[in-house]
């Protein structure tokens, strides 16, 4: 995962162009001046990033921009990221995994008695926490036009409105935020 910026830094992410796919995403200062350009994280479009509807490629974009908002926070806290745990089968019935080093191959591991394998937690996505992309793809990316900016800042708040909402609707509650009457 590439991150430009040092965290708590505001950055804005700045795509242009039309066409499907392999559209670039540059990363910039609030002032406009580029210090990167946004990785394309995988998931289901094989051709790129894009935007403009809601399809495959808008969901990787939101995907990609969410991850990279949250930087380290966005990595799955049991894996840290790389999508494999080690386990020491000789532990006992519950050891606690340990996270892979992707600088020793599996072999290694596997000459001290422990075991390669997928993370199995439940919140882990390719070695990211599950995020929802999907929901920020229909209410942003499938809207944009040509060129679009979106910032850091705008991005971690849409995420935590989004999880306010979904906190409330899993409670039954309204969720649009209770005004106080005033009067």
């Amino acid at each position: 995962m590439t991150d430009v910026s040092r965290a708590g830094e505001e950055v804005i992410y700045h795509g242009s162009g039309s066409g499907a796919g392999g559209r670039l995403i540059r990363i910039e200062t609030p002032d406009g001046q580029r210090i990167g350009v946004l990785d394309h994280i995988v998931r289901h479009s094989p051709t790129g990033l894009t935007w403009g509807y809601a399809g495959s490629g808008p969901a990787d974009t939101a995907r990609s921009l969410l991850i990279a908002a949250l930087g380290r926070d966005a990595l799955c806290r049991t894996c840290g990221g790389t999508g494999r745990l080690v386990l020491d089968p000789a532990a006992g019935e519950e050891p606690p995994p340990i996270p892979w080093d992707p600088h020793r191959p599996p072999e290694e591991y596997a000459a001290e008695g422990l075991e390669v394998t997928e993370c199995w937690d439940w919140e882990c996505d390719s070695g990211y926490r599950r995020l929802p992309y999907q929901a920020f793809k229909r209410e942003h990316v499938a809207n944009w036009g040509d060129e679009f900016q979106i910032s850091r800042t705008q991005i971690l708040s849409w995420l935590s409105d989004h999880g306010q909402r979904q906190a409330a609707k899993a409670l039954g509650l309204s969720e649009e935020p209770q005004r106080e009457a005033s009067g």
